[in-house]
């Protein structure tokens, strides 16, 4: 973990935790741990790990385990100067009773795990080197950690009686190993996300097919929630969803992060403004505004690999032969957007070489995408491509239609059109552009609906805004560290929803946290916070 903060703040800080959980953390009861990752060098992500852990502590009284440490090619791609000592002293302030540094013990070990991971290997050497298509042979080095760290998680389940890991990734070997272990050995995984307050994703063993990722799992039960907790009150969350759209156009939060100031706003407000910027933005790319124009967004190329369902063996395959097959489309005007961190997850000039390739096209043009204001992106877009980006749910709720070659964790709640197969792939984006042109709609009212209460789900209904893990945005760490101190010695616990929220996804093993009992409202009691139903 990297600090940068003032040296007597961090202390007060741990002072103040440390007494805290001491009176409000019952004792162990059993042998019973929770495992905790600790791999990431932001405290924010750290904490919210930790957070939740202590809150299931209080359901399930266990002692705390800490996993942490860096390696090499961890921490040049990703991060620097990670201090292992600082997990020790946060740990310690919220109660572990260790902190082992898996890659101390990992360097030394030859040992190989009793099933294959070769697969996470492959998407992690991808990954640390940045490129946008696994290798069949990744350095040896990789496959011998690879092979360690998957054989110490399953000695450490297979040894100590867990009864949950608490992680804020799922992907690569230190982490995704650990979650692949656990599902084997029928372990609840909690899933931490870094937005928002305190947002967290859980897959129970009991409800745990092993028949999909760990995503893939969460895709199909967060569809299930959607549909029968949050899809039958759309009408009482109709003025609450209005609000949160509101917020997805000026940008106030993740995951479109990135996108910050005037560029993440969206002033569009009816048909009209659309028509007259879309003219705008056409003429500045040479484009016949009265064509039909597809956007494809490019991912973090090495990122997550395999890690959910999709079409195509990897994320470039997919952008290159979606560049390819629009080439002959000359019916249709083509934006092809990179990602707005590319050269964080490409070493290659993956995207500039396709573009090079495609620089005789007239109707396709390759553009960075931070160069785009929302206000543009949005105005030419009448349709939107992508494999799993946040922009399958962020477009419909503004009535532009959107196809996806694979699965996100929004994907089962009908918002966009997702695609099955390659050949359906294809065949619904030549459907799509005959659509367009003909003056066919491609998203339905109830697409606009579903979209906004997603976004109502992801942003509010699942985000419980708890003291004890400040928002997102509340940054740089002296200031975060000073909000967390005044917690800890002036809010009492009993008040505090981030145990009643964890206690009821814990207790009826639920696959997300929301601030409200979703399952228990009555008919006629809204969900609306007041004055707004």
């Amino acid at each position: 973990m990297q600090l940068k903060a003032n040296k007597q703040e961090w202390k007060h800080f741990l002072n103040a935790a440390e007494v805290f959980w001491q009176k409000n953390l019952p004792p162990a009861t059993d042998d019973g741990v929770i495992l905790v990752e600790a791999f990431h060098q932001d405290i924010r992500v750290t904490l919210r790990n930790l957070a939740v852990a202590n809150a299931i502590r209080r359901v399930r009284p266990a002692r705390l385990v800490i996993f942490t440490g860096v390696e090499e090619a961890w921490a040049k791609t990703l991060w620097q100067g990670f201090d292992v000592s600082l997990v020790r002293e946060f740990g310690t302030a919220y109660g572990a009773s260790e902190v082992i540094d898996v890659w101390d013990i990992v360097r030394a070990s030859d040992a190989k795990p009793a099933f294959d991971v070769m697969d996470n290997i492959k998407a992690t050497d991808a990954r640390l080197a940045k490129l946008p298509r696994m290798r069949e042979n990744p350095p040896a080095e990789r496959v011998r950690y690879g092979n360690a760290l998957a054989a110490y998680y399953a000695d450490v389940f297979q040894q100590r009686n867990v009864v949950a890991l608490v992680t804020s990734h799922v992907d690569y070997d230190q982490w995704g190993l650990a979650v692949d272990v656990a599902r084997r050995a029928g372990v609840p995984v909690i899933h931490t996300q870094q937005t928002g307050c305190l947002k967290a994703y859980a897959l129970f063993p009991e409800h745990d097919t092993h028949t999909e990722t760990f995503r893939g799992e969460l895709t199909r039960q967060i569809g299930e929630i959607f549909e029968t907790r949050v899809w039958p009150r759309r009408a009482e969350l109709r003025p609450t969803t209005e609000l949160i759209a509101w917020r997805a156009k000026v940008n106030l939060g993740r995951p479109s992060w990135w996108r910050g100031g005037t560029n993440a706003s969206v002033d569009l407000n009816n048909p009209a403004e659309r028509a007259l910027l879309r003219s705008h933005a056409a003429a500045r790319f040479g484009f016949d505004p009265d064509k039909p124009i597809i956007a494809v967004f490019n991912h973090a190329v090495s990122d997550a690999l395999g890690t959910n369902r999709e079409l195509f063996p990897s994320l470039s395959e997919w952008f290159t032969d979606t560049a390819n097959w629009a080439a002959s489309r000359t019916d249709a005007q083509w934006m092809f957007l990179d990602h707005p961190s590319q050269r964080l997850y490409d070493s290659t000039g993956f995207f500039d070489e396709l573009a090079k390739q495609h620089k005789k096209s007239r109707h396709m043009i390759f553009q960075p995408s931070a160069t785009l204001s929302k206000n543009a992106l949005w105005s030419l877009t009448d349709l939107g491509v992508t494999v799993r980006g946040s922009v399958s749910n962020e477009l419909p709720a503004y009535g532009i239609p959107v196809v996806q070659a694979g699965w996100s964790e929004w994907s089962s709640c009908g918002l966009s059109t997702v695609v099955d197969s390659t050949d359906s792939y294809f065949k619904t984006l030549d459907e799509s552009i005959n659509a367009i042109k003909d003056g066919v709609p491609l998203v339905t009212e109830e697409q606009v609906q579903r979209a906004r209460l997603w976004l109502w789900l992801y942003r509010s209904g699942s985000d419980v805004v708890t003291p004890q893990v400040p928002q997102w945005e509340v940054w740089g760490p002296n200031i975060l560290l000073k909000s967390m101190r005044a917690t800890f010695r002036h809010i009492e616990s009993d008040a505090d929803p981030l145990f009643e929220t964890v206690a009821r996804m814990w207790t009826r093993r639920e696959p997300l946290l929301t601030r409200t009992d979703l399952a228990a409202a009555p008919a006629g009691q809204s969900l609306a916070p007041a004055g707004l139903s």
